[in-house]
């Protein structure tokens, strides 16, 4: 379910874009047709073109909102694309279409205490080689 989420990401925003555009579009209809509906009465002649003109102006902007709306979700898609392509190629999975489920910290050796690292001089306990500081007490090493 969750592998390859960036690219599921990147359609769902293709998709909504596709929606909105479409949704806009029937509902500057329906507003340009109400606006012809008014023209048939002598009175209504003014808002009836004003409808018509505000159908397009609904229809216009709500297509350019779905449209630019789209690029901060596909955008979003592709930053966790590109970073579980990162993360692949840093673990050596260059598979393509990583699915990225394993974590990046999941091939890193856990700390453990073994007898080839450093000693604590206030406790005894045994660190890591690296450890600048005893993982037990706190103790400088």
């Amino acid at each position: 379910m969750f592998s390859n989420i960036g690219n599921k990401i990147r359609v769902l925003a293709k998709v909504l874009c596709i929606i909105g555009i479409v949704l806009a579009i029937i509902t500057g209809l329906g507003v340009m047709i109400s606006g012809c509906m008014m023209l048939g009465n002598r009175r209504l002649v003014g808002p009836g073109i004003g409808m018509i003109f505000g159908g397009i102006i609904v229809a216009a902007l709500g297509v350019l909102g779905a449209w630019i709306g789209s690029f901060v979700l596909y955008g979003y898609g592709q930053l966790i694309h590109s970073v579980q392509n990162m993360e692949a190629k840093i673990c050596g999975n260059e598979t393509p279409g990583y699915d990225g489920g394993n974590s990046a910290f999941a091939y890193t050796a856990p700390i453990t205490s073994n007898g080839g690292g450093k000693t604590c001089p206030n406790c005894g306990a045994s660190n890591s080689e690296m450890s600048h500081y005893c993982e037990k007490c706190g103790q400088a090493l």
